[in-house]
């Protein structure tokens, strides 16, 4: 009988960030109901892909950018602020976790996520750390 190894596969982790450009609340709420339900059908294929893929780790919508509070410590003191932590023209919206062999093949995975066409999409390595 021979041992039948599987291929050990290096993966990386990454992030997808979805950033929606300023406006992007108007661009939905401008949308047809068919068109809406045809881009929500767009990233549930999406997330199918990835799963059938077995590259899927996780996936969120975030709030809008008026629910952040930004946090921080200095000298001891807290501060809470409203909003988000950096003033850009564009906001985020949500992530998606996967596991993939290359950035090149996350920018491929990036490129189809339906937000990249109003918006834009940050693709960023996760760090490897044991705690």
């Amino acid at each position: 009988m021979v041992a039948v190894t599987e291929t050990a596969r290096a993966d990386i982790r990454f992030l997808l960030l979805t950033y929606n450009a300023p406006g992007g609340k108007e661009i939905w709420a401008a949308m047809s109901e068919s068109e809406r339900a045809a881009e929500e059908a767009e990233y549930r294929d999406l997330i199918r892909s990835m799963r059938e893929e077995r590259i899927f780790l996780a996936a969120e919508e975030v709030e809008h950018y008026d629910a952040a509070r930004t946090v921080s410590v200095r000298d001891g003191i807290l501060s809470v602020s409203d909003g988000p932590a950096v003033n850009a023209d564009a906001f985020l919206t949500g992530y998606f976790l996967i596991e993939v062999e290359s950035f090149d093949i996350a920018i491929a995975w990036a490129a189809r996520v339906p937000n990249a066409r109003t918006g834009s999409v940050e693709v960023r390595p996760v760090m490897d750390i044991d705690w």
